[in-house]
C-alpha cells in the first residue's frame, strides 16, 4: 500500500528538499542558517520573503527539523528520528503551521498561537510556529501577535513566510531576522530538472528543459510540476514540440518571421505572419512575451552585456542595431500593458506590432542632424544645415516612406536647400548690396525687408557697414548677426567683419496719427464747419507734450519718422 502511494506521489512533493544542502538557488540563506545552528545563535523570530515557489516554507520546515532533531540543534538533521519524520509529514505536535490566507482574524491568532505559546513543547526541544502568507493577517491579528513576537518564551521560535513583505507591519518585521529568497535562475532550474528526470527515467531533450525552466519564471515548485505534467502527457518522453504545444510556446519560425518583418518594416509580410499565428491559435500575450524574450537576448549581446544566444536569432537579427532593438522592446512592453487592460487582445497585438513599423528607428539619426543644424547656425556656416548626419541606428531598408514623412520632411528639406544655396559673388570679391538683400531675404523675410530700407557700404580695412533708419530694425539685425555674416562671407568668398549702426534716412515717413481715424487737415481753415482744430504736435509745452502724448517721442525713436498729433476741439 505504501509503495503504491509513493508511486503516485507528485514530483513536487517527492523531491521537496529535506536539508539545507538540497536548497536550490538560495546559497546565502542556507549558509547563514547553517552557521547560526552550528554556533547555537538561534533567534526567536525569522521572516522569510521572496516570490512564490522559491523555497520559503520548505526552508521553514528544514529549520524546524534542525532545531528539534534528536542530534540537534544541527545544520544537518538526520531525517530518521521521530521528530524529523513527523515534521516532514506535517504531523508534529510541536511544529504548528498556520495558513494566514484562511486564518486572517484575531480569533485565529489567539486560538492557534496566543493560547498555546506559553505551553511547553510536548516532546521536542522547541515549539515552532510557521505562519505562511503572513501578509494576509488583519491589522487586529498583527496587533495581537506583536507582544508575543516581541517577548516570546525561550522555547518558542516563530517563522513567518510571505510573498509581499511590504504588507507586513514594520513593528512585526523589525523584531525578526529577515531572509530574502530570490527567484531560481534558469540554469540551476534546468540542472535540477535534469537530475529529477534521470532519477525518474524520463527521456528529456535539453532544449525542452530550458523551455520548462523559462516557463517556471524562477519557481522551483512550478518547474517540477511542469515536468511532471509533461511526463504524463508524453508517456515518459519530453520533447521540445510537446512542451511548446502543451504550454502554448510560439514556434521559432513564427517568432523569427515576425521579428524580420518588423526590422524590414514590411507591413504585408507582418500581416502574413500574423495570419499564421492566428491559425495556430497562439495567445497574443504569449507571442509578445516570447518575442520580447528572444529580442532581449540579442539586444544585450549587441550592448556587450549578455551571454551568447541561439544562433538562429543571432543570424536573423544580425543587421539590426542596439538602438533599433531597444525601440522594438519598448513597443512590445507597451503592447503588453495595453493588452493587460484592454478588452480586445487581437486589436492590442496588431496595434502594438504595426506601430513598431514606424520610422522611429531613426531617432538617433534625427537627433544627430538637429545637433549638426544647431552647430552650423551658431557658427554661421553655410550649406544645407539639414544634410543627413551619420546614422546611429540600423540602415533604413529600401521601403517607401510613410505618407506623413513625405508630406512633412521633404518640402522642409527643399526649402532649406534653396534658402541656404550660395549666391554668386560680385567681381573682385566686392559685396553687391542687392545680392546681399536677396540672399538674406531667402533665409529671413523680415530681416530682408529691413535691409531694403537700410544702406550698406564697405569700410576701410575690409569691414562692411549697414545703417538702419529704425532702432527696431537695428535690434533685429543685431539678433540675426550670424545670418548677415554668413551671407556676406558667401558673397565675398571670405569672412567679412560686420558693423551695424543707426543713421540711414527712412524710406517712407510714418503715417500721421489722427483722432478717430479722420484725415489730418493741413491748417485750421480746412476744419469742418462748427469745429476747431488744434495741432499740439508742434509748439506744445513740455508738460503738455510729455503727459498723455509723451510716449510718442519714444515711438519716433523706435520706428523712425515723425508723428503729428491732431486733436479735435468741439465748440
Amino acid at each position: 500500500m505504501s509503495k503504491e502511494k509513493a508511486a503516485h506521489q507528485v514530483l513536487a512533493r517527492k523531491y521537496r528538499p529535506q536539508g539545507f544542502e538540497e536548497l536550490v538557488g538560495q546559497p546565502a540563506v542556507s549558509q547563514t542558517l547553517a552557521n547560526a545552528l552550528t554556533s547555537k545563535r538561534i533567534h526567536h523570530a525569522y521572516l522569510f520573503t521572496g516570490p512564490r515557489g522559491c523555497g520559503k516554507t520548505t526552508t521553514a520546515r528544514i529549520l524546524a527539523k534542525a532545531l528539534n532533531c534528536e542530534k540537534g540543534p544541527t545544520p544537518t538533521p538526520c531525517d530518521e528520528c521521530s521528530s524529523c519524520r513527523e515534521i516532514a509529514l506535517s504531523s508534529s505536535l510541536d511544529v504548528l503551521e498556520m495558513d494566514a490566507a484562511s486564518h486572517t482574524g484575531v480569533d485565529d491568532v489567539r486560538e492557534v498561537i496566543i493560547e498555546t505559546v506559553a505551553l511547553a513543547p510536548t516532546r521536542d526541544r522547541y515549539k515552532v510556529f510557521i505562519i505562511d502568507e503572513t501578509h494576509m493577517l488583519s491589522n487586529s491579528a498583527f496587533n495581537a501577535l506583536l507582544k508575543t513576537i516581541e517577548e516570546p518564551p525561550p522555547h518558542v521560535v516563530f517563522i513567518l513566510a510571505t510573498t509581499e513583505v511590504h504588507k507586513v507591519p514594520a513593528t512585526i518585521a523589525s523584531r525578526c531576522q529577515r531572509f530574502k529568497f530570490r527567484p531560481v535562475g534558469p540554469e540551476p532550474l534546468a540542472e535540477y530538472l535534469a537530475g529529477i528526470a534521470k532519477k525518474e527515467k524520463v527521456a528529456v531533450e535539453p532544449e525542452a528543459l530550458d523551455l520548462l525552466a523559462r516557463a517556471a519564471e524562477g519557481s522551483l515548485r512550478d518547474a517540477i510540476s511542469l515536468l511532471d505534467q509533461c511526463r504524463s502527457a508524453g508517456e515518459g518522453k519530453v520533447t521540445v514540440e510537446s512542451v511548446r504545444e502543451m504550454f502554448g510556446f510560439v514556434p521559432q519560425d513564427l517568432l523569427i518571421g515576425v521579428a524580420s518583418a518588423l526590422l524590414a518594416r514590411d507591413p504585408k509580410a507582418l500581416a502574413g505572419w500574423l495570419k499564421k499565428i492566428y491559425e495556430e491559435g497562439v495567445e497574443p500575450a504569449q507571442l509578445l512575451k516570447d518575442l520580447r524574450a528572444a529580442i532581449e537576448g540579442v539586444y544585450l549581446v549587441k550592448l556587450g552585456a549578455g551571454e551568447p544566444v541561439d544562433a538562429l536569432w543571432t543570424k536573423a537579427l544580425a543587421g539590426a542595431s542596439a538602438d533599433g532593438l531597444g525601440f522594438l522592446l519598448k513597443r512590445l512592453n507597451r503592447a503588453l500593458e495595453e493588452l493587460r487592460y484592454g478588452d480586445s487582445p487581437r486589436l492590442a497585438l496588431e496595434l502594438g506590432l504595426f506601430s513598431a513599423l514606424e520610422a522611429a528607428h531613426d531617432l538617433g539619426a534625427w537627433a544627430a542632424r538637429l545637433e549638426a543644424l544647431e552647430k552650423r547656425l551658431a557658427a554661421g556656416g553655410g550649406g544645407n544645415a539639414l544634410s543627413p548626419a551619420p546614422s546611429l541606428s540600423a540602415p533604413r531598408p529600401a521601403l517607401a516612406p510613410a505618407r506623413d514623412e513625405m508630406d512633412e520632411s521633404e518640402p522642409e528639406d527643399d526649402a532649406e536647400s534653396s534658402a541656404s544655396a550660395p549666391v554668386a559673388a560680385a567681381p573682385g570679391g566686392a559685396v553687391s548690396w542687392p545680392a546681399l538683400v536677396d540672399a538674406v531675404s531667402k533665409e529671413k523675410i523680415a530681416l530682408g525687408a529691413a535691409l531694403g530700407k537700410a544702406r550698406g557700404e564697405p569700410r576701410p580695412g575690409g569691414a562692411y557697414l549697414i545703417q538702419f533708419a529704425k532702432a527696431f530694425d537695428l535690434d533685429m539685425a543685431k539678433r540675426s548677426a550670424a545670418v548677415l555674416e554668413s551671407a556676406l562671407a558667401r558673397l565675398a568668398g571670405r569672412p567679412v567683419p560686420l558693423e551695424l549702426s543707426l543713421g540711414a534716412a527712412d524710406a517712407a515717413p510714418v503715417s500721421d496719427i489722427v483722432d478717430r481715424g479722420m484725415p489730418a487737415p493741413a491748417t485750421g481753415a480746412d476744419a469742418p464747419p462748427g469745429t476747431r482744430w488744434k495741432d499740439i504736435g508742434e509748439g506744445a509745452s513740455e508738460g503738455e507734450a510729455g503727459g498723455a502724448f509723451g510716449g510718442l517721442k519714444n515711438a519716433e525713436g523706435v520706428f523712425g519718422g515723425k508723428a503729428r498729433i491732431v486733436k479735435k476741439n468741439t465748440p
